[in-house]
């Protein structure tokens, strides 16, 4: 995501918005009826596979940095 950010030069948070208002438009989701959470965010991380949108492989080991911005771990 952070790679769409960049080269469409907006921000990691307005890619994930674009992303749930098209999955709405296409009626993937309803508003009137969610999916729980998990079902709905696997369905926005399928997408980002499927347009070929990547995270960063050391997400997880580094999250603090990512989140907050802190140094990454070694």
């Amino acid at each position: 995501m952070k790679d769409a950010a960049y080269l469409d030069n907006i921000s990691v948070a307005e890619v994930i918005r674009r992303a749930v208002d098209e999955k709405y438009r296409q009626g993937k989701v309803s508003m009137r009826h969610p999916k729980n959470i998990g079902e709905a965010l696997l369905e926005i991380a399928e997408d980002a596979r499927r347009r070929g949108i990547k995270g960063p492989k050391d997400l997880s080991y580094n999250l603090d940095h990512y989140l907050y911005g802190v140094p990454k771990k070694k």
